[in-house]
């Protein structure tokens, strides 16, 4: 026998079972890392979507922590003496032209709160504006109809209100109304309230939604809106957030 004859012989391929068998196992392994990366890319949706919620809340709940803070502040103010005296200015009412508390119960697209400071003690506003020419900045926050929480200072007649914080559905406000001859505090609606000038703190409740559709599966039971409400199955990532803010400029208020 020839070389050549013996090499042909001697070569040898798959037979039709073990292709079949080769072809499944390949199949198998595609369609595991197949379904390992749809796993994973939904996750890391979700993920993205959570932490853009929980930034939009951050963002949201900082400003009006900050401007909370001042409301009502007061500050030092030099004298015209030529010793360098001070004089302290303090909101003692909350009267339309001083720093002041105020609040407008209702659906979501009527709640709001108001904060006010002296322009003296801070002249940036919720839109990080510092133009105003008025004695104080009074900051009015609000959804509007693309479901954003908006702002701005009451007192600037030409602006308008600016987007703080987006995918935001609902936004309730709470006042924590001290009552001082019975030492208690009650937490209030703004239409229930008897007096602005006797609160020491208050509630600030966001429920925040992811802007896309990021899963099918339906939000713990447990989860609840700010009004104890259950959250919908659409498929959004949504957090509810609640903040409670005291009002540190509240001297005197509880004896």
């Amino acid at each position: 026998m020839s070389p050549l004859t013996h090499t042909t012989h001697g070569q040898r391929g798959y037979t039709l079972p073990e292709l079949v068998i080769g072809m499944a196992l390949s199949l198998l392994v595609i369609a595991a890392a197949t379904t390992a990366y749809g796993t994973s890319k939904q996750t890391w949706n979700a993920m993205a979507a959570a932490d853009a919620v929980h930034a939009n809340a951050r963002v949201a709940l900082r400003n009006i922590r900050e401007q909370a803070q001042m409301a009502g502040a007061t500050y030092l103010k030099p004298a015209s003496n030529i010793d360098g005296d001070f004089t302290v200015e303090n909101s003692t009412s909350d009267d339309t032209g001083q720093a002041a508390l105020a609040g407008v119960n209702g659906n979501k697209s009527v709640e709001s709160v108001t904060l006010g400071h002296w322009h003296a003690l801070d002249a940036i506003d919720c839109q990080g504006n510092t133009g105003s020419t008025h004695t104080s900045v009074r900051n009015d926050y609000k959804l509007n109809a693309n479901k954003e929480l908006s702002c701005k200072d009451l007192n600037l007649t030409n602006s308008t209100y600016q987007a703080l914080a987006e995918g935001v559905e609902d936004f309730q406000v709470r006042y924590a109304e001290v009552n001082p001859s019975t030492q208690t505090i009650q937490w209030k609606t703004a239409n229930q309230m008897t007096s602005m000038t006797q609160v020491l703190a208050i509630e600030v409740c966001l429920r925040v939604a992811s802007i896309n559709t990021v899963h099918n599966s339906k939000p713990s039971t447990s989860l609840k809106g700010c009004q104890g409400e259950a959250l919908a199955s659409d498929g959004r990532v949504r957090r509810t957030f609640k903040r409670v803010v005291a009002l540190r400029n509240r001297d005197g208020v509880m004896p």
